[in-house]
């Protein structure tokens, strides 16, 4: 094996010139397609598309338009229905509704409103006529015309408590984006024109919120995060590197082949079409991070021959790491292309993009440590790291003299890890990605403590005929159900029109917001709201009246929360029993999303722990390798995962691929630790000897590679979002107990096994 190792390096060591160039040309070439990644967190980059629940999402926008809206809120202390308050809220309006990209806006200054004709005199025996028209017809300009308006709002079931708060101080001005195929593209483009209009229009910032606002703070945060992050992850990377090589020429050997790795893994992601997003925005510091394992265990061991020849020194300290090297890289790969069993798209863009960056980083780093590491300058200084001697000196004899005490310790601590992982919560909150005093998150709870909650949750009811006084009347009981619900802010539907029309036609009281029990009575009056030109109910009713809508306002919540409030208000007695009820839209398609969240880490996990193991038996070919590699890698899953559900961290949509991650990076320093140790026995020292004399060598590099790691992954933690923050911190976590699994644990299963390997 030893000698094949040195045929490859040998020919890959001939043709170095011309791959250094195929290199640089795929470099240049990548570094162009890498300029066509944006940053999408929209919801449609979390599904493959022509998944069912995509569809359906779909189909529901085609038939009623876009449900994503932002809510504006415009607030005054001493109540918004005065004169100016009425001017503010018609400036907002109609500043936004000119934004290019925004379908619709709906305010009291600017709704259909029914109500009696002002100039109507009651007769005994007739119903009123009843005008269907703007709210407020003209900006009011005295008092006396403000408060006629605010009575009509505050008298207005479908006004009051939606548009404007039941103590009049806050109004919202609801603006609905258009549905368009692009929409994924433009909507951080729409936003940024709304915000401008709005604030310019007001004089000033306007709190609002929504889905689209969430989704557009991400891309934001995103952008910021990665150039932030990326940037310091060099700086940390090379300082680390430095003082470790303690000469510049390595430092910019490594620094070089992880950023031709990373290049090459941009330029393939952005010929694919992808872009970024919380979960893949990690990416370039992993291969960047990842990257930096094989070029440290190669100069290291380049830096160890006793060769004088330059060139002879570099072959033969390549060709003694390269297997463990090819088998660390080809594991870790393996791990990552687990992730491309899951059900998430942006799962399987990571782990196949991931794996890609990881194989390119092993490549690159053998092409340029045979072509440059024979330069001098190149070459770590010989005692480079071994500052470390004393230490892992320390630790062998820590693992050899108390083997019983560390495997006892080590149990214990795999079940501390199993009882997190039992805590473990499942669940996606995507304004809980922000930190409590990120505008986005501050603007959504004003909104919900001044007027309610805003969050549209839609359902669509069938039937043959839906206009019917038992249908309106089925759908009206199950809103009036609902309402009473103490996180219910406000329902609407095509039953509303129908009662606030009763109500106006006969005596105009509360108790008159009913559905008429008469269908005559119901079809005339549906028939004159219908031939007036701004009686339009097509965003509530569909043509033939076979399926309306049922809009819901409901608080901003995380996915579990909800599937919870969908399945509580499916099941309410009032629910309408002989209609056909789905729920439908975004926020259904979000509670879908916490499916795949499990789906995904538990295929993937399986996926990778079989696809690895199966791979060290393979490449050791031996079974008895990979069964001794278990307790070293199972117990940083056991303490990530349980530090995660110790510490109240969700397993969500940003944070799913964490086992499957930690599995395929802790493995690499496994894979070296044993080839040492197995070189080591088979050259006849006892397992004692062969602990002491792999820590002693292969221990160097493995505690260089997990510092750098560990220092990498910790710059994650600066994000300003929190998932991606947590996911730095959680495998920063991984590589520690990785570090002392693999030096400790492990070594102290060697000696009380001593197995023949």
């Amino acid at each position: 094996m030893n000698a094949l190792a040195h045929t490859w390096v040998s020919a890959v060591d001939r043709l170095r010139w011309p791959l250094v160039v195929l290199i640089g040309v795929l470099v240049v070439i990548c570094a162009g397609l890498a300029t066509n990644v944006g940053v999408d967190n929209a919801v449609d980059v979390w599904f493959v598309q022509g998944d069912p629940a995509l569809t359906a999402y779909h189909e529901f926008q085609e038939r009623y338009g876009n449900d994503e809206v932002v809510a504006l809120a415009v607030h005054s202390p001493d109540g918004i229905l005065g004169v100016d308050g009425w001017n503010r809220i018609h400036s907002l309006s109609a500043a936004a509704q000119s934004v290019d990209g925004i379908a619709e806006v709906v305010s009291v200054s600017h709704l259909s409103h029914v109500r009696t004709d002002d100039l109507w005199e009651p007769v005994p025996g007739e119903a009123p006529p009843f005008v269907i028209g703007p709210l407020m017809d003209a900006l009011p300009t005295t008092v006396e015309q403000a408060e006629r308006l605010a009575s009509r709002v505050m008298e207005d079931p479908l006004v009051r408590g939606r548009l404007v708060s039941a103590d009049g101080k806050t109004a919202l001005v609801v603006a609905r984006m258009q549905a368009t195929d692009d929409i994924d593209a433009v909507r951080d483009q729409v936003l940024d024109r709304l915000n401008m209009a709005v604030t310019s229009a007001n004089g000033g910032r306007v709190p609002s919120a929504g889905v689209g606002v969430v989704f557009s703070a991400l891309n934001v945060a995103s952008t910021q995060d990665a150039g932030l992050i990326g940037g310091l992850s060099y700086i940390l990377i090379a300082v680390l590197l430095g003082l470790m090589f303690r000469r510049v020429g390595p430092v910019l050997l490594t620094l070089a082949v992880v950023i031709c790795s990373v290049i090459i893994t941009f330029g393939a992601y952005g010929a694919m079409g992808r872009d970024l997003n919380m979960v893949t925005m990690a990416l370039p510091t992993l291969v960047l991070i990842i990257g930096v394992a094989d070029c440290v265990h190669m100069l290291h061991r380049v830096a160890e021959s006793s060769e004088t020849d330059m060139a002879v020194k570099v072959r033969a300290g390549v060709a003694s790491v390269l297997w463990p090297c090819l088998f660390a890289t080809l594991t870790t790969a393996a791990g990552f292309a687990a992730l491309g069993t899951a059900k998430m798209q942006v799962v399987r863009d990571l782990g196949w993009f991931a794996a890609l960056g990881v194989v390119c980083a092993f490549v690159i780093t053998l092409v340029f440590v045979l072509a440059f590491g024979r330069l001098s300058f190149m070459q770590p200084r010989p005692r480079a790291g071994l500052g470390m001697s004393s230490a892992l000196n320390w630790v062998a004899n820590l693992a050899i003299s108390k083997a019983p005490q560390v495997l006892g310790v080590a149990a214990l601590a795999t079940l501390l890890g199993a009882w997190g992982v039992s805590q473990l919560e499942v669940d996606t909150y995507s304004i809980d990605y922000f930190y409590a005093s990120h505008p986005v998150r501050l603007d959504s709870a004003s909104i919900e403590a001044n007027v309610g909650p805003y969050t549209p949750l839609e359902f669509t009811i069938r039937s043959e005929d839906l206009r019917t006084p038992e249908a309106m009347g089925a759908i009206a009981d199950w809103q009036d159900a609902m309402a009473l619900q103490p996180d219910i802010g406000w329902t609407r539907s095509a039953a509303d029109v129908i009662r606030r029309l009763n109500q106006v036609l006969t005596d105009g009281a509360p108790e008159s917001f009913v559905v008429p029990d008469d269908a005559g009575r119901l079809e005339e009056s549906l028939f004159l709201y219908e031939s007036d030109p701004d009686g339009d109910l097509h965003d509530l009713v569909d043509d033939d009246w076979t399926e309306a809508r049922v809009t819901v306002g409901i608080p901003m919540l995380s996915a579990q929360g909800f599937e919870e409030v969908i399945e509580r208000l499916v099941s309410l007695p009032e629910a309408p029993a002989d209609l056909e009820v789905t729920p439908t839209g975004y926020l259904p398609l979000y509670v879908t999303m916490m499916d795949y969240v499990v789906r995904s880490q538990v295929t993937s996990f399986v996926a990778a722990f079989v696809v690895i193991f199966a791979l060290l038996a393979l490449l050791f070919r031996s079974l008895r390798m990979a069964l001794l590699a278990l307790p070293a890698n199972l117990l940083p899953l056991f303490m990530t995962l349980g530090l995660m559900g110790a510490s109240g961290i969700r397993l969500d949509v940003a944070t799913v691929t964490i086992a499957a991650l930690v599995l395929g990076l802790v493995v690499d320093d496994t894979t070296h630790f044993l080839f040492r140790f197995r070189t080591r026995l088979r050259e006849g020292v006892t397992h004692e000897q062969a602990v002491r004399d792999t820590l002693s060598s292969t221990g160097v590099a493995m505690t260089t590679t997990s510092v750098v790691l560990i220092v990498g992954f910790s710059v994650l933690g600066l994000a300003t979002v929190k998932s991606v923050a947590y996911f730095g911190i959680l495998s920063s976590a991984a590589m520690c107990s990785a570090l002392v699994a693999d030096l400790v644990v492990m070594p102290a299963l060697l000696v009380t096994l001593k197995p023949r390997l």
